[in-house]
């Protein structure tokens, strides 16, 4: 395991969103493109969950996001940011909170 300094820890911006859309990317059957809301803006973000997540249960999910993770491609489509889920061999979860927070609150 790398550890890091607590420095590159406070370089993260993580926050709460909620997913406000989601879509097959065309071509992959693991890719789902979502829109994202995080409070001040909309994000789109690709994740390779469709084998964990229909399309109608990501729909008003509230997700854990690191919002300024460089944007890169996947598939042709833009992504900008990260989901941050849990992976145990086949299982897969989204990270969510355990109360219920607003949209845009910060992670930290």
């Amino acid at each position: 395991m790398d550890i890091i300094n607590f420095d590159d820890f406070s370089k993260l911006k993580i926050r709460v969103g909620k997913i406000i859309d989601a879509e097959t990317v065309t071509g992959s059957n693991k890719l789902i493109k979502m829109k994202i809301d995080i409070g001040d803006e909309e994000r789109q973000i690709v994740a390779g969950i469709a084998k964990y997540y229909s399309l109608e249960d990501l729909v008003d999910k509230t997700v854990i996001v690191l919002v300024n993770l460089e944007p890169r491609k996947i598939f042709g489509v833009e992504s900008q940011g990260m989901l941050l889920a849990s992976i145990d061999g086949d299982k897969v979860s989204l990270l969510q909170t355990d109360n219920e927070m607003n949209v845009g609150s910060e992670i930290g």
